[in-house]
Formats: structure tokens, C-alpha cells, sequence
């Protein structure tokens, strides 16, 4: 039986593109109503653009992460369009795409990385997902019920050599979300990780990286890689499930090991 997240409620950031703007297109297919948000604005109205085409139940806000203002004032026009939020995927996130970065020689070391950068992806990648679950999840307390998503990064490339920032950024934002799986967890709050599992060719993936997977013919992980994954965690069969990560490549075999069937 297919899932039907009619009148569910969706607000997810970094969502003109990649793994964002794919898991949004499945939840609308399933009759979601889904928020997407991104800095640029201009990307976003493009997004917005073709899947409003489609005649999908979709609204776009501009949403800065890093800025508390920007997200403060998403949040009052949110109010003003929905009594209620299902879920929130906080899923804005820049590394290698950050800027100076782009200059950087692919066996660069943490010295040559700009201290700009630094602070622009700890900014994005950590304070961001505070500063949106801060100010959107009282909306989810005050209904007594919704589940909070965090996109994080494989285990192993939180400290894999030539990942910083972006590995600590990510296990920090994972820590944040174990925490506040423990402290939401008696107001009816879901909070779990998801991840994709590999290298995906989203546009935060770097020329250079592509092409060494290419060259060396490793697996390359398509942005629809979450889609599964997300609609699970959207639907009734994950009711009550909070403080798991999810690798989004390995979600059947997770399934199986929990003895989940699951049919979307």
C-alpha cells in the first residue's frame, strides 16, 4: 500500500538541489506539503518553479542557516501559512564547495585551509542546524508530536585525512542530534541521522573528487540515494523511533536487521 503523507507537513533546507531537492520531490509525490529553503534565492525560485509545475503541494522561503535573523523571520512566515510542522531536515551544508576552498590542492593540509572556510562551514554545518532546530522545534512542542532530521556524513569521513572541517562539523551536528534525541524524546519528538553512505554527486562534491571516482571506477551515489530512507522516517511505520542514523545506501539491509517491512 503506497504511503499517503496527505496534510504532512514538510520544511526542509538546502532544498533547490541535490539530496534536498530529491528527497522534497518524494514527499510531495506522496501527497506531502513540503517547504524547500536555500540561501540562494535565485536557485530556489528555479526549484520551486519546475515542481510547482508539476502541480505539487510545494512553497519555497529563503532561508540563510547561518543567520539567526534569516531563520527567525522563516519562522514567522511560516506561522502566518501552517498551524502545524511534521518534520524538519536539516539538510543546508557546504565543504569542499566552500568559499576558498576552491583553490585548495587536493593533498592540501588543515594549514592551508583559509580560516574563513573553517568558520563558514562550522557556521553552516553545525551552528546552522542549531540555530533552525532552535526556532523550529518549539513549533513540533507546542502540537505535542514531529520528527526532526539531521543529514550527516559516513563515520569514517568524520575523520578521515584531508576532511577537515567538514568530518568534525558533521560528527558535532550528530552529537548535537543525540542529545537532543534524549531531550525531546519525552515531548513526542522524533530525532534521527540520515546519510548517504558514499560519495554522491551532489553540487557540494567537488570537480576534482568526481573525476578520481570516475577514474578509478568507484561507486558514485545518485542525490536520490535519501529518498527511501526519508519517506520512512515520514511515514506511520517509524512512529516512536528516535536516536537511530541511517545509512541511506545500506537502508534495506537496515530494514532487515530490525525486522521492518516497509512497502512506499
Amino acid at each position: 500500500m503506497s504511503i499517503n503523507l496527505k496534510g504532512y507537513t514538510v520544511l526542509i533546507t538546502g532544498g533547490s538541489s541535490g539530496m534536498g531537492y530529491e528527497m522534497a520531490r518524494k514527499l510531495l509525490s506522496h501527497g506531502a506539503t513540503v517547504i524547500i529553503s536555500a540561501r540562494n534565492e535565485a536557485k530556489l525560485d528555479k526549484a520551486y518553479k519546475q515542481l510547482s509545475s508539476e502541480g505539487l503541494d510545494v512553497y519555497a522561503v529563503p532561508i540563510d542557516v547561518s543567520d539567526e535573523k534569516s531563520v527567525t523571520e522563516a519562522v514567522a512566515w511560516f506561522e502566518k501559512h501552517f498551524d502545524h510542522l511534521d518534520m524538519l531536515i536539516n539538510n543546508a551544508g557546504i565543504g569542499s564547495n566552500a568559499p576558498g576552498m576552491e583553490n585548495l590542492e587536493s593533498n592540501h593540509h588543515f594549514y592551508d585551509i583559509p580560516i574563513a572556510s573553517v568558520k563558514a562551514i562550522v557556521e553552516t554545518n553545525f551552528i546552522g542546524y542549531f540555530i533552525v532546530s532552535s526556532k523550529f522545534v518549539p513549533l513540533m512542542v507546542k502540537n505535542g508530536r514531529g520528527s526532526l532530521i539531521y543529514v550527516s556524513t559516513s563515520t569514517n569521513t568524520m575523520t578521515r585525512k584531508g576532511q577537515l572541517p567538514y568530518g568534525p562539523s558533521k560528527a558535532g551536528a550528530e552529537a548535537m542530534a543525540k542529545i537532543m534525541a534524549e531531550e525531546l524524546r519525552d515531548l513526542g519528538i522524533m530525532v534521527n541521522v540520515i546519510c548517504p553512505g558514499g560519495f554522491t554527486d551532489t553540487g557540494m562534491a567537488g570537480t576534482g573528487v568526481k573525476e578520481f571516482f570516475q577514474k578509478n571506477n568507484m561507486e558514485i551515489l545518485q542525490p536520490t540515494v535519501m529518498n527511501k530512507a526519508i519517506l520512512f522516517l515520514a511515514s506511520s511505520d517509524s512512529k516512536g523511533m528516535t536516536g537511530e542514523k541511517i545509512i541511506a545506501n545500506d537502508f534495506d539491509e537496515w530494514l532487515k536487521n530490525k525486522g521492518i517491512e516497509f512497502d512506499n
